[in-house]
């Protein structure tokens, strides 16, 4: 996903990298956002834009329908490694919304060079962590973090 202009469509359903522009947008979708807080405190509660705006230096990333966002990811780089982060609201669950999301996400961790990707989740988030482990993340010692190592891309010749 390094081509910032590219979009994705799949039966009305658009992913594309989130822009500046696409803050009130998101800010709405996160105003009704539920289970709110569910996530280990994400999103937050009150004043999504804070939280928004701080993460707006990572790449994000949107899931619109019919106009108005129903998916957000990110990944937040620090070193060879990120953390990313899957939300997709509860009026469009279990569409495979989160799975397009994360895989996304591991995309742009990979064009980023980054060697491993993490998140966290509650354990009573049974799909998360089962969307996860669908993509080949594994869980260790903390049974809420749940891993992806990325192979290194060997250059051709």
């Amino acid at each position: 996903m390094s081509d910032k202009s590219k979009l994705y469509m799949v039966a009305g359903y658009e992913l594309r990298r989130a822009t500046p522009g696409d803050m009130a947008a998101l800010v709405a979708m996160y105003e009704s956002f539920e289970p709110k807080g569910a996530a280990l405190g994400l999103p937050p509660r009150a004043n999504p834009e804070r939280w928004l705006a701080d993460v707006s230096a990572f790449p994000n990333f949107v899931v619109s329908c019919e106009g108005r966002f129903v998916g957000h990811g990110l990944v937040c780089p620090e070193g060879d490694a990120a953390e990313v982060a899957v939300f997709v609201h509860q009026s469009q669950r279990s569409r495979g919304l989160g799975k397009w999301l994360l895989s996304a996400l591991v995309d742009e961790a990979r064009s980023l060079g980054l060697r491993r990707i993490w998140g966290t989740t509650d354990l009573e988030n049974v799909p998360m962590l089962r969307l996860a482990h669908s993509l080949g993340f594994i869980t260790g010692a903390d049974p809420e973090v749940f891993t992806l190592e990325l192979p290194v891309a060997v250059p051709t010749a």
